[in-house]
């Protein structure tokens, strides 16, 4: 169901905005469908500036700054929000302009955003403000949280650039200098450097070896800023973050970070290698916030008013906690997969009835286990293995 705020209210300071009743998984429109706003039930938010296709003819084409499109990032974050709600049963915050380019940039200032056109920076303050609910439901209820801004890049080098407001040179700084005060200062996660689980410096989060590029790279997608390429070399074309880091980040306070990633061709332009991607950004995004902002997430992912789940009839699972074996009960056919908490898919089989499922290959340990029908998640719940052997 669309819902539709007025232009009235979206012009409002953001507070009032904010004040809104948002449901999680719900589509909240600005005037004339232009800016969509997905709301979420997790501490991330995903921006999705630059990959709209509506061209109206009642914003005229832009004919200041840039006006490249970056192709399918607008697919690319919603199968990395299929992904975490197939992992979690939970959805990020997802604020997307499907203006094109040419009409709109949201990344920037206003004035270079919209060339002085009116219709086009009422869609620019509904993005700002959207991005600014989505913040303070993070905010008021998980305290904290991270926003990606999602780009597409067209350089040579196929890899993700991770931007955090820091240049190419800045980043190939000695660590004992990006931890000095004043580099964190302009930096766009400033509020994570000055409080993380782990206590990891600015440095660490940045190239370290549980920093964002880090953990992509393990996934087998190289990054810059990572523990492999911790600086981009000279002469090497990087993004290192726009307006929206800037604006939406901790650099000027505030306890929600934001990183821009760049995502090169070869993980956007082809549906499989999307979706490849995708699934892999979802497993590291969340394994990142469990790392470094909430190590209990597992178990608490998001509110339980929130999404509601359909009804597939009844269901059990267990025992709970349990060893060599669990028995999985349902009222009609269903897939069950039962993943780590590294986001490790390690059982994934179809039910029907009462099946006993073998888990002699799970070590002890915690595991989300999700019950599906027809693709729509019906059952997620926590559960444990406690080896009495």
């Amino acid at each position: 169901m669309k819902n539709k705020l007025t232009i009235l209210i979206l012009l409002f300071v953001s507070g009032i905005v904010s004040a809104q009743n948002f449901v999680p998984g719900t589509s909240y429109f600005g005037r004339a469908d232009y800016i969509e706003y997905v709301a979420g039930n997790l501490p991330l938010i995903l921006s999705v500036p630059h990959g709209g296709g509506l061209t109206p003819s009642e914003i005229p084409d832009r004919t200041c700054g840039e006006t490249v499109t970056d192709s399918y990032t607008k697919e690319l974050a919603a199968s990395i929000r299929d992904g975490i709600m197939e992992l979690t049963g939970c959805t990020p915050h997802i604020v997307i302009c499907h203006l094109k380019r040419i009409k709109l940039d949201v990344n920037r200032e206003v004035d270079i955003a919209t060339c002085g056109n009116e219709i086009a920076e009422t869609a620019w303050n509904e993005y700002h403000t959207f991005l600014d609910s989505a913040k303070a439901a993070v905010a008021r209820i998980q305290g904290k949280g991270l926003l990606i801004d999602l780009h597409g890049h067209g350089h040579a080098i196929q890899r993700l650039e991770l931007g955090y407001l820091l240049t190419a040179v800045q980043l190939a700084y000695s660590d004992a200098t990006l931890n000095q005060a004043a580099i964190i200062s302009l930096s766009s996660i400033r509020s994570l450097a000055g409080m993380n689980v782990t206590n990891l410096t600015h440095s660490d989060l940045l190239h370290g070896l549980f920093s964002l590029g880090t953990m992509l790279s393990a996934k087998g997608y190289p990054a810059v800023p990572g523990i492999d390429e911790p600086f981009p070399f000279p002469g090497e074309s990087y993004f290192s973050g726009g307006y929206i880091t800037q604006r939406h980040g901790s650099l000027n306070n505030g306890t929600v970070d934001a990183i821009q990633i760049e995502c090169n061709q070869d993980v956007r332009f082809e549906k499989t290698a999307r979706d490849d991607f995708a699934s892999a950004a979802a497993n590291v995004l969340l394994n990142y916030l469990i790392k470094h902002y909430f190590p209990d997430l597992p178990d608490t992912y998001c509110n339980p008013t929130g999404i509601v789940l359909p009804d597939y009839g009844d269901f059990s699972i267990y025992p709970v906690p349990f060893d060599r074996s669990i028995t999985v009960r349902v009222s009609g056919p269903c897939q069950l997969k039962i993943y780590s908490f590294k986001g490790e898919l390690m059982i994934s089989k179809e039910v029907i009835g009462e099946e006993i499922i073998n888990t002699d290959g799970l070590i002890s340990g915690t595991y989300l286990a999700i019950l599906t029908n027809r693709g729509k998640i019906f059952y997620r719940y926590t559960i444990i293995k406690e080896s009495t052997r």
